[in-house]
């Protein structure tokens, strides 16, 4: 079954007007503001154009590993410079078409992503004077990791980032057009750099194509081929504590290496990485299953998306659990792990989603549990349901457990006569969820 590209909202086109053009302060002062209204009001809107992407997600891990790299290459819209949604929108779309694509094609794209050279100052780094914030993060937290590389080796990837744009107004570098990363050669340092222990030349021609070919390129190409080892075990690491398990004290580091291997012989192709994973032996053993916690995101689309409820609700929820889409607290992204459920988010949780299923309408979770096979025997009625929310299968136990509560102490016989009066069937539905909300394995995966 294919899954559909999501559409873009109808706004990411919408460019905006040079506010430090006008006349006067006030106007300056009052066009700011409006940009800068706006800017958030879509920023806001993205999120839950997000949010109704992944609940539409039921046929790949797409949205999933598009959260990941969300997560990888950190990139915030709350930051004090302007950053368009626009712009969010289309790394948001990177991530998504490149999702189990080429590690090496993902590394290039995104150093000159527009929304990462506002971020990490990209924007304003020249041949006067590199920013080498980017160039930092490319090693230390994107590609090889702390102790791998020299602060000489993040001065002279900063020359190599000099000169590179973006733009978000219509009336300002017409030539390049809007929303699109350009070049300026008289930004760029073209003079040799040594990176990693390697030379990259001088430039004699400074097009847009070749400084990207020559340097853009063979930067990521000298850290791909002078630090495989040290990238693959770095990167496979992050997707193991991903999928399998976030305690970074429990790592497998005999599986990752597996992985790491897998990853370096396929030219640092993703795909092959998450197959050897998630096909693997050691994915769907028992004694891993039931061990992750659910990442806010994740819980809350998890259950909203079989019911009714707004997506402002669910944003707020997720903030409030610690994970803003499209504005993750610092550069290195969320940390995960147990900051998901602990003593103040866990009951939090809790509340929030058995307050939403007391407002659902009787009749609407009666339709929804018709879905189901056999939604008239309580029983296998129980065991779907479990099966679909809970982290692992329900024993015999957690199944006669549901049960009774599903029927309120009546008899098996009855729940065919309940299910035909809305607010009996509805409420009762609604009792087995809320304390299956409470339960350790909802919020485990």
């Amino acid at each position: 079954m294919k899954n559909p590209k999501p559409k873009a909202p109808a706004w990411v086109d919408e460019a905006y007007k040079n506010w430090y053009r006008l006349p006067t302060e006030p106007e300056r002062q009052k066009a700011l503001d409006a940009i800068y209204k706006k800017l958030y009001d879509e920023n806001y809107q993205l999120k839950r154009w997000w949010i109704e992407e992944m609940a539409k997600d039921n046929v790949s891990i797409r949205e999933k590993l598009t959260l990941f790299w969300h997560g990888h290459f950190t990139t915030k819209f709350g930051i004090d410079n302007a950053m368009p949604a626009q712009l969010m929108y289309r790394q948001n779309d990177l991530f998504r078409n490149l999702h189990q694509g080429n590690f090496r094609t993902l590394v290039e794209s995104i150093t000159v992503d527009g929304a990462m050279l506002i971020f990490l100052n990209g924007q304003d780094s020249g041949k006067k004077s590199p920013n080498e914030n980017f160039s930092r993060e490319l090693l230390e937290l994107y590609t090889i990791g702390i102790g791998n590389y020299t602060e000489k080796d993040v001065q002279e990837g900063a020359r190599v980032f000099t000169g590179w744009r973006t733009n978000f107004y219509s009336d300002e570098y017409t030539t390049f057009g809007v929303f699109k990363t350009f070049f300026l050669i008289n930004e760029h340092d073209g003079l040799a750099k040594t990176y990693l222990g390697e030379t990259i030349p001088p430039i004699s021609d400074n097009s847009e194509a070749n400084v990207f070919k020559v340097e853009i390129k063979g930067l990521v190409d000298i850290i791909l081929r002078k630090r495989a080892e040290e990238l693959s075990l770095f990167i496979c690491e992050k997707l193991f504590r991903y999928f399998v398990y976030s305690n970074p004290a429990k790592v497998d580091k005999d599986v990752v290496a597996e992985m790491a291997k897998t990853f370096r012989e396929n030219n640092f192709e993703i795909r092959p990485v998450l197959a050897k994973l998630l096909k693997s032996a050691y994915f769907f053993d028992k004694s891993n299953i039931g061990t992750q916690l659910k990442t806010p995101s994740e819980l809350i689309v998890g259950i909203t998306k079989h019911f009714d409820v707004k997506g402002d609700w669910k944003e707020w929820v997720m903030v409030t659990m610690g994970q803003e889409l499209l504005n993750p607290p610092n550069v290195a992204g969320w940390v995960g792990y147990r900051k998901w459920s602990d003593t103040r988010t866990f009951p939090f949780a809790v509340q929030q989603m058995t307050s939403f299923l007391w407002n659902q309408k009787d009749e609407d979770m009666i339709t929804w549990a018709k879905q189901f096979d056999n939604y008239d025997d309580p029983k296998k009625l129980v065991q779907q349901i479990c099966t679909m929310f809970l982290a692992k299968i329900p024993t015999d136990a957690q199944t006669d457990k549901y049960t009774k509560i599903l029927l309120g102490g009546s008899p098996d016989f009855e729940w065919t006569n309940m299910l035909k009066i809305a607010s009996t069937g509805g409420l009762r539905i609604k009792y087995l969820f809320v304390q299956m909300v409470k339960d350790p394995g909802f919020h485990l995966s």
